[in-house]
């Protein structure tokens, strides 16, 4: 799929690309976040141990009193997770309604339990008394007590997972919508970037349909080497295909007078009682222009049809009914059309009516009084029956009659090229061309060809 479809392979490393953005700068925004937030908790922490200072007062007994409560209301329900605890130099101690009285917030082993003031706002990880702990301990000496006052503030890890948590779920959702914003741009630069290369896609399918014989020369620079080119090669087809019939028409024409000449010499030898010598002369006289009309008619039809011409159904028909009623073999007999006629086939129209005529000259020699065209529209083909009233061909002789010079009855006029040049040039369209029994008792000589449509 991705090594034939252009807008796929660029879609996908836009996807790929936006995604790995995406997930690099989530998982950087997310570390930043989670530092700005701790930064906010130790601030607050710091705030609240300062608070407790400015609190703390002594009781007759020398012990730590806070007058009211801190202003954070967590600080109240057991285990919320935020904790305080006081520690006076003589022992004693006050902590938070949060923690229990079997709760303490004790130091590691490693940390001096006896603090100054010179230790100032030191944090602390540790386990808490509901998990990992995020703690500061601060050393202060207010003058009102006479004694350095020591405070452990802290706050579970689970209070910042559960922040990060909800921060993160944002952070998705805008990068998600971001990315998805992100791709459907793309998507939109890569439709319009295409545009050109669609629209010479359609000039082409123009010159292959006969619409036209070069393609536009206003698309972007990228691409106009390869405009250039393909016109070239356009023109030069073009001049093959002119060059062709050319030397067709003067190839024919040039073995005629030798043939002429020699058919002559036929007859001199006939009227000299040279029969034998006369008849085999005149037999080869005969071939040889059977074969050079049959390979003349072929060299131009290949020319035509790598040109890649369309024809209207309707023109052609006109054309060809008009002369064989007229002039044709059996010129008396009855043509009725039916089906629809405003089809475009992919043929050129010398070639349709070249297919056509030999059919309907088939046809009119064997008819007893009618020939019917029969049209039918197959969606993408075009199915082309041309039958008569007459006796019909044989299932034996359906596939000989194609042959070149192959007549089944000397007494009708004709050469034996018609259905040879007929079944050639099908050919060279990628149609199909046999022959069945006519719904009237005759032959059904039945000719497919590729529609062209306005898309195509």
């Amino acid at each position: 799929m991705f090594r034939r479809n252009f807008r796929a392979r660029m879609m996908a490393v836009a996807a790929i690309w936006i995604s790995i953005v995406s997930f690099s700068s989530g998982l950087g925004l997310s570390i930043i976040i989670r530092r700005v937030v701790e930064a906010h908790i130790d601030h607050d922490l710091l705030d609240h141990a300062r608070e407790l200072v400015d609190l703390v007062e002594l009781d007759a007994a020398q012990r730590p009193i806070i007058t009211r409560h801190l202003s954070d209301p967590r600080f109240s329900p057991a285990r919320s997770g935020m904790y305080w605890q006081v520690i006076l130099q003589n022992g004693n101690s006050a902590r938070s309604p949060s923690l229990q009285d079997d709760l303490f917030l004790s130091l590691p082993p490693d940390q001096d339990r006896d603090g100054s003031p010179s230790t100032m706002a030191a944090l602390t990880n540790m386990e808490g008394p509901t998990g990992p702990l995020r703690m500061i301990r601060t050393v202060s000496e207010p003058s009102r007590l006479g004694q350095p006052v020591e405070v452990r503030i802290g706050a579970d890890e689970r209070l910042i997972s559960d922040e990060m948590q909800h921060l993160n779920r944002t952070l998705v959702a805008m990068l998600g919508f971001m990315a998805l914003a992100m791709v459907g741009t793309a998507y939109a630069q890569v439709v319009y970037g295409l545009r050109p290369l669609q629209r010479m896609g359609r000039a082409i399918m123009d010159v292959r349909s006969g619409k036209t014989t070069r393609l536009p020369e206003d698309l972007p620079g990228e691409i106009m080497p390869l405009v250039t080119e393909l016109n070239g090669m356009i023109t030069a087809n073009l001049t093959m295909v002119e060059r062709a019939r050319g030397l067709a028409g003067n190839f024919a024409h040039a073995l005629k007078t030798p043939l002429a000449i020699l058919d002559e010499e036929a007859a001199r030898l006939r009227a000299s009682g040279q029969e034998h010598h006369a008849r085999a002369l005149s037999e080869q006289c005969s071939r040889m222009a059977l074969l050079i009309d049959y390979q003349t008619a072929r060299a131009k039809a290949s020319g035509i049809a790598n040109a890649g011409a369309c024809s209207l159904l309707a023109d052609v028909l006109r054309s060809v009914i008009n002369t064989y009623s007229r002039f044709g073999p059996g010129h008396e007999r009855r043509f009725e059309v039916e089906g629809p006629t405003d089809l475009v086939v992919a043929c050129d129209s010398n070639d349709l009516t070249e297919l056509i005529g030999n059919l309907l000259d088939n046809a009119a020699k064997w008819a007893r009084d009618r020939v019917v065209i029969a049209i039918e529209d197959l969606d993408s083909t075009v199915l082309i029956t041309v039958e008569d009233d007459g006796p019909g061909i044989p299932v034996e002789h359906r596939t000989r009659v194609f042959d070149v010079g192959t007549r089944l009855d000397d007494t009708k006029p004709g050469t034996g090229l018609g259905l040879a040049i007929a079944r050639d040039l099908i050919s060279l369209y990628d149609g199909r061309l046999w022959i069945e029994d006519s719904r009237m008792g005759g032959a059904a000589l039945k000719l497919v060809l590729q529609k062209k449509t306005s898309s195509s």
